[in-house]
């Protein structure tokens, strides 16, 4: 009875555990224009994310937003995206430009924010735990 016991027990922690996360999340789901959302001044900004000649992820920017400071210091054509890093089957690393990173580097500081990010779907990409650095949502045309 205690061999039948275990062995349901053991079945009902398989089945109830969430596999998705076991495979690997292709690259090419970054591939794609999308939209900051929940950024602060970064929000409704687009950005093209694509594969470079060296099969680096780079993204540029395709739409600006109407803030003051991102029309100062960022251009539609600029690389918003440097690159996007895989950590593990479902978790990635993902590079952005500072605003006014020019004037950063004047000073000796980082022109880039590092985000852990995971993709939620095939249309979010969180950045931070659960998205709480803000989301960028693919752009369907």
């Amino acid at each position: 009875m205690k061999t039948l016991f275990s062995f349901l027990f053991f079945l009902i922690l398989v089945f109830s555990c969430d596999t998705s996360k076991m495979s690997p999340t292709p690259d090419e789901q970054f591939i794609g224009k999308w939209r900051l959302v929940e950024r602060g001044m970064f929000d409704g900004i687009e950005v093209q994310i694509a594969k470079d000649n060296e099969g680096n992820f780079e993204g540029i920017i395709t739409k600006l937003n109407d803030d003051k400071y991102v029309k100062m210091f960022m251009e539609v054509g600029d690389k918003f995206v440097s690159g996007i890093k895989r950590n593990s089957n479902f978790e990635f690393t993902l590079k952005e430009k500072r605003i006014a990173s020019p004037l950063f580097s004047a000073y000796g500081e980082s022109t880039t924010n590092e985000f852990k990010v995971t993709i939620d779907g095939s249309n979010k990409i969180l950045l931070g735990e659960n998205g709480i650095s803000g989301t960028y949502e693919r752009v369907l045309e």
